[in-house]
């Protein structure tokens, strides 16, 4: 559920600054944007390398969408699944299925993958990602890039406030879900997938 989303990813930020009131105090090395959409939040970060990462949700929607994006990257059939290593600079490495998007936009192709605040897998996920230092992305065995998280966990208390102010709205459009144990392991089409989301 919706609810349970936005209650994984407060604990997840809970002790987290707001970007806003970081980017006010002058956290001149904090990377992170976050745009509100009709209906949703994201957040994006570029790597020194000009990986670009956009996390976004939407209001009913049980999953955030992950989607990582270079314009040097030319051979990525799009369809194409793949499993990456996701290493968080000195805590655990994570398996995530990605699935590959040829045509986005100018920013490049990439890989788009879902993660489920609700479950454990998922709320770990994010407690990595708030809490590292950097993310290393490996597929096959090669390093694909390394992002540096500066300033995860501020974005992600501001992503949160973002997510639940539209789940609040009573004029928000929620979809409802099926059930509690929504899971149907298709990570191109849940949270809205790239060619449909707001990439």
């Amino acid at each position: 559920m919706f609810g349970r989303l936005i209650a994984a990813l407060v604990l997840t930020a809970s002790s987290g600054a707001a970007l806003a009131q970081a980017n006010a105090a002058g956290a001149a090395e904090d990377p992170w944007g976050i745009a509100a959409m009709p209906n949703g939040c994201m957040i994006q970060a570029t790597s020194p390398q000009g990986t670009m990462i956009s996390i976004w949700g939407f209001a009913g929607d049980s999953k955030l969408g992950f989607l990582l994006q270079n314009r040097g990257w030319k051979a990525l059939p799009d369809g194409n699944h793949y499993d990456l290593s996701v290493d968080f600079a000195g805590q655990k490495r994570r398996l995530v299925k990605a699935t590959a998007r040829e045509h986005i936009d100018s920013d490049g192709p990439g890989y788009f993958f879902t993660v489920e605040p609700g479950n454990a897998d998922g709320s770990g996920f994010l407690r990595n990602f708030t809490s590292a230092k950097g993310m290393t992305i490996s597929r096959e065995g090669r390093n694909v890039d390394t992002l540096p998280l500066a300033g995860s966990h501020g974005a992600m208390a501001a992503f949160a406030k973002c997510l639940s102010a539209h789940w609040q709205a009573p004029t928000a459009s929620l979809s409802p879900d099926s059930d509690d144990g929504d899971d149907d392991g298709d990570s191109g089409s849940a949270a809205g997938s790239p060619g449909s989301g707001p990439v």
